[in-house]
C-alpha cells in the first residue's frame, strides 16, 4: 500500500493534539501519527484482502452452484452470502508473492472447490478453505466461533481435536524451517462446507502428522486414542478402530500412515462420523484391495461391488489405455512430491457403533495426467461408464470451463 494515500486519511500533528486537547510535546504527537497510520494500514489491508479473494473465490463458486442445476436462484443466493460474510473476511490479506502458498492445494490456493456426484444422480457443491487465526495478518478474533454458530455445528469433538492437534508456538517455529519457503501460513485446521439446498454442514481437517514432523510423536497412536476417549461415544468406535489396527500393524512405515483426520461437525448423537486419512506409498491394484479390505477382513458384498466398480475404471483414473491388461503388482511412476505421494490415499470413515469402517479412495489425478484437458476427457469417461449425464460429450467439460 503507497503510503501518500495513508497520510493523507491523518490529522496534521497540530490538529491532532488541538482535538484531543492536550499540548502534547513533538514526541508524543509523532506516536499518535504512527499508531494512527498502523491502524488505517491495517484497515486498507483488510479490504484488500477481501476484495482479493472476493475475486478469486466467489466467480468459480457461483458458477459451479449454477452449472450443476440443483440449487435454485435462492439456495445460489444463500450459498454467495454465507461466503461472502463468513468466510472472505477470515481469510487474511492479499498474500505477497514471495509468501503466497496455502499447504491446502497443490497450487497453493487456500480454496478448493468439488463436485459430489452419485448414482442417485444429484450433485452437490462442496469448498474447503483455509481460516486464518489470531497472530496472523493482524487477525484478532478466532473465526470458528461465528462460522460454526452459522451453519449450526457441533463443536464438541472438534474442541477436543484442537486441543490435541493445533499447532503450538513451538511446533510453528519448527514447521517454519521445514516447509517451503513461500508458505503463507502454518495451517492449524481446513473448514469444509457441504452444500445441500440451502444448508450447510461443516467438517474440520486435522493434521496430526504435524506432531509427528515436529516432535516425533506417533501420529497413528495419539490419533486412535484421542478417538477412543472422545466425549461423547469414543468408546462406540472400538471394534472398528481395532479392525483399523490390526491392519495397521501388517503394514507399518515410518513416517506413520495417518495424515489427516476429518471430522463432521454435526450431534454425534445424531451419527457424526470421522475420517481417517492415510497416505500409503503404493498405487499397484494390489495395495488398494488391501487398503480397501483391510487386509481380506471386509468380504462383504458392498465392498466387492465397489472394488468391480473401480476396477472396471482404473486404467482411465491412472492415465493407462484402457485395453491395456494391468498386472495388480503394476506401479504407475508419478512426478516427484513434497511430501512424497503415490497418486493415491485412502480414507476409513467411521460411524459411532458401526463395527466397520467404511473405505474411501481419493486418486489426485494431476499426477498421472499432465493437463486439465485430459483430466475431463477421462472423467467424462467414467461418468459414460456410470450412466451419469455429466458423461454426455463435452457436458463436464462445460461445467468446468465455465468455473
Amino acid at each position: 500500500m503507497a503510503s501518500t494515500p495513508e497520510v493523507r486519511k491523518i490529522a496534521p500533528v497540530s490538529q491532532v493534539d488541538l482535538v484531543l486537547g492536550e499540548a502534547k510535546g513533538e514526541a508524543k504527537s509523532q506516536e499518535t501519527l504512527v499508531t494512527s497510520i498502523t491502524e488505517v494500514s491495517a484497515s486498507d489491508a483488510r479490504k484488500d484482502g477481501v476484495a482479493f479473494w472476493t475475486r478469486h473465490t466467489k466467480p468459480v463458486l457461483a458458477s459451479l452452484l449454477k452449472a450443476v442445476g440443483s440449487y435454485t436462484a435462492e439456495q445460489q443466493a444463500s450459498h454467495i452470502r454465507f461466503l461472502e460474510e463468513y468466510i472472505i473476511p477470515t481469510m487474511g490479506r492479499a498474500p505477497e508473492k514471495s509468501r503466497a502458498r496455502s499447504l491446502l492445494t497443490p497450487n497453493g490456493s487456500p480454496f478448493e472447490t468439488s463436485l459430489n456426484h452419485s448414482d442417485n444422480g444429484k450433485s452437490s457443491v462442496r469448498f474447503c478453505y483455509e481460516p486464518v487465526f489470531p497472530g496472523s495478518d493482524g487477525v484478532t478474533e478466532n473465526p470458528i466461533l461465528a462460522i460454526a454458530e452459522k451453519v449450526g455445528a457441533d463443536l464438541r469433538w472438534f474442541n477436543q481435536f484442537a486441543a490435541e492437534f493445533f499447532p503450538s508456538d513451538e511446533d510453528d517455529a519448527i514447521l517454519s524451517e521445514m516447509m517451503p519457503k513461500d508458505t503463507i501460513h502454518i495451517p492449524k485446521v481446513f473448514l469444509a462446507f457441504d452444500l445441500k439446498e440451502d444448508k450447510r454442514t461443516m467438517k474440520a481437517y486435522f493434521y496430526p502428522v504435524i506432531k509427528y514432523m515436529t516432535s516425533k510423536i506417533n501420529s497413528d497412536r495419539t490419533s486412535f486414542d484421542l478417538i477412543r476417549r472422545l466425549d461423547p461415544l469414543g468408546s462406540s468406535f472400538g471394534p472398528a478402530l481395532d479392525l483399523i489396527e490390526d491392519y495397521q500393524k501388517l503394514l507399518y512405515q515410518d513416517p506413520p500412515l495417518t495424515a489427516v483426520i476429518g471430522v463432521e461437525c454435526v450431534s454425534p448423537e445424531a451419527g457424526a462420523r470421522i475420517k481417517i486419512y492415510i497416505e500409503p506409498r503404493s498405487n499397484t491394484w494390489a495395495a488398494v484391495q488391501q487398503h480397501v479390505t483391510l487386509g481380506g477382513k471386509l468380504t462383504d458384498k458392498t465392498t466387492f461391488d465397489g472394488l468391480a466398480i473401480l476396477r472396471d475404471m482404473w486404467n482411465l483414473m491412472i492415465n493407462e489405455p484402457e485395453d491395456r491388461e494391468i498386472d495388480e503388482h503394476f506401479t504407475k511412476d508419478v512426478p516427484e512430491t513434497t511430501p512424497k505421494s503415490s497418486g493415491a490415499c485412502f480414507s476409513w470413515e467411521l460411524k459411532p457403533g458401526k463395527a466397520t469402517p467404511d473405505v474411501k479412495i481419493y486418486v489426485s489425478l494431476r499426477q498421472f495426467f499432465d493437463s486439465d484437458k485430459a483430466i475431463v476427457a477421462a472423467i467424462e469417461k467414467v461418468f459414460r461408464k456410470r450412466g451419469w449425464a455429466w458423461g454426455v460429450e463435452d457436458a463436464y467439460n462445460r461445467v468446468v470451463s465455465d468455473a
